[in-house]
């Protein structure tokens, strides 16, 4: 039996001593499961990307002081594979006359049979796409580049750096820009409408990165949103902040908890500044989220109530590292297989494009709506042939970039992060048709690539993912969330966060708990992650 079984087994004590030595345990076994950073290589290299679009720049074969340091590229787990391993792989060219997708990409259509669910709530994959937005983001142009700060640090609210922070505050009280629609709070408008009737950014949001590179005019073209869309766009932290309704309603989550906060400091701290409510309630809003994320989130994958959020003890270990999001990190996340074809709201089935892009409908519904009907509907399973057509793009542009970075095998990284390599077929999956598709497009499990095996591989005891998804996403999660700096013990103080801060965080140990303090009608809007 290994240290994670037992602590399936032990984890239903109350004692929360004892709760606290499992989840350690069961931490310490995933966060070891492959060597600590700083992982030897990246994608760094010292070739620029060529200037066609579709053409990916080379990645460094060789250990190097710039692979080593500059976060600006991605680091990754295992060296690449060499470029005749990759030649060998499958073909996986779309058909140019029907559009069909190539045959590694069909591995995930869905096609036009119902969608295989799992335990998962439509909720959870809102939450899924939303956090990893955060720090999960390749740069559109060189995905050899991520842009992120490499921490969980709510900038999808606060933005990316502290000039945008500013763009979206409001100056006093410690508060975020917000508007009132109704008796509720949502995010402030980015748009005003110019004396000659066009729309334009309103002036304290023109320097937002979005607005000054173009991003969100794209965003807009290309999704040919209508004009009463694009005049209830947000001003968000990110670029893809408006992206569908579900990521927009845990941002105004957020929002509002964050002004809650602010307003309360102000009221027990009379003598503090703007500045000073404010920064100290971001801090509270971004522990906040990493307990929801290890005690709501994470253990809803585990399948099992094991984890707690702990500071007492990561520091002391040997994966505690500066953090650094890694390619494989990136890819294994395109849980793709989540989204229905259609979502049901209020009785009312609504289409992809009814659903992206529309805060029109987020302010018609009203968030808590939209929570506790995405808490009801059950999400889709993480699996082959689970992919609406319309995400098909999104898993064909995943296999280019593992290919393009010649990223290792399945069961290499079976090896890396400590499990046994499959010996066949068989020990993959028992679905027949997962394992004849297989077997007709790839010589061996060997040759089987890392995101085609994760999506394949059966889930076991009650987790949401195979194994190898399992620990690595566990293994990922804590190392890169309990690293977080708020929560080492020289900061993760009354006198830094306040009693009153302390107490609002020992008080939120799951969505729930934010949803009960800021969505209208409070608990009788369920918010869970599990259908």
């Amino acid at each position: 039996m290994s240290v994670f079984d037992a602590a399936i087994g032990a984890a239903g004590s109350d004692s929360s001593p004892i709760r606290k030595a499992i989840s350690r345990l069961a931490v310490d076994q995933v966060a070891m499961s492959t060597p600590p950073r700083p992982l030897a290589m990246s994608l760094w290299s010292n070739i620029a990307k060529p200037a066609a679009a579709d053409v990916q720049g080379p990645v460094c074969d060789y250990v190097s002081w710039p692979g080593l340091t500059d976060r600006s590229f991605s680091s990754r787990h295992l060296p690449p594979l060499p470029q005749a391993d990759v030649d060998a792989l499958p073909a996986n060219i779309a058909d140019p006359v029907t559009g069909k997708p190539g045959p590694v990409t069909a591995l995930f259509d869905r096609g036009d049979g119902p969608m295989k669910t799992d335990r998962s709530s439509l909720l959870f994959a809102y939450f899924a796409q939303w956090f990893t937005d955060s720090f999960l983001r390749t740069a559109p142009v060189d995905r050899r580049r991520n842009t992120s700060n490499h921490e969980i640090d709510l900038c999808q609210i606060y933005g990316l750096t502290e000039d945008v922070t500013r763009m979206l505050r409001t100056g006093h009280g410690g508060l975020l820009n917000s508007q009132i629609i109704g008796d509720q709070e949502y995010l402030d408008p980015l748009y005003e409408t110019a004396a000659d009737g066009s729309l334009q950014p309103k002036a304290k949001y023109a320097r937002l990165p979005q607005v000054v590179n173009g991003t969100l005019d794209w965003i807009v073209e290309q999704q040919k949103i209508p004009t009463e869309r694009k005049a209830r766009l947000y001003a968000t932290g990110l670029e893809r902040g408006n992206s569908s309704i579900g990521y927009v309603v845990m941002s105004t989550l957020f929002v509002r908890e964050h002004n809650r906060l602010a307003a309360n400091l102000a009221t027990l701290n009379a003598g503090w500044d703007d500045e000073r409510v404010f920064q100290t309630a971001r801090i509270i809003n971004i522990v906040m989220l990493l307990r929801i994320v290890v005690e709501d989130y994470i253990n809803h994958i585990a399948g099992h109530d094991i984890f707690v959020l702990d500071n007492s003890y990561a520091e002391d270990q040997s994966w505690y590292r500066t953090n650094w999001m890694a390619i494989e990190f990136d890819m294994l996340y395109r849980w793709h297989g989540l989204i229905p074809d259609a979502v049901t709201i209020a009785g009312k089935t609504y289409g992809p494009t009814d659903f992206q892009t529309n805060n029109v409908l987020l302010e018609q519904l009203g968030i808590e709506t939209i929570i506790d009907g995405a808490s009801h509907e059950v999400a889709g399973e993480i699996a082959l042939f689970n992919t609406p057509k319309f995400l098909l793009p999104a898993e064909d542009a995943t296999l280019k970039m593992g290919r393009d970075f010649r990223v290792q095998g399945f069961n290499a990284y079976r090896a890396r992060f400590g499990l046994a390599r499959l010996a066949g077929w068989d020990d993959l999956t028992s679905d027949d048709k997962v394992k004849g598709a297989l077997k007709a497009l790839y010589r061996d499990i060997d040759q089987v690539e890392l995101f085609v095996g994760l999506m394949a591989e059966e889930s076991k005891d009650g987790a949401l993912f195979g194994l190898l998804l399992n620990t690595m996403v566990a293994s990922d999660a804590f190392t890169q969330a309990l690293t977080n700096p708020l929560l080492s013990r020289n900061v993760f103080t009354e006198a830094n966060f306040t009693r009153f801060g302390l107490g609002e965080i020992a008080a939120t140990p799951s969505l729930q708990a934010l949803v009960d303090r800021n969505v209208l009608g409070g608990s009788n809007v369920k918010a869970s992650f599990a259908a």
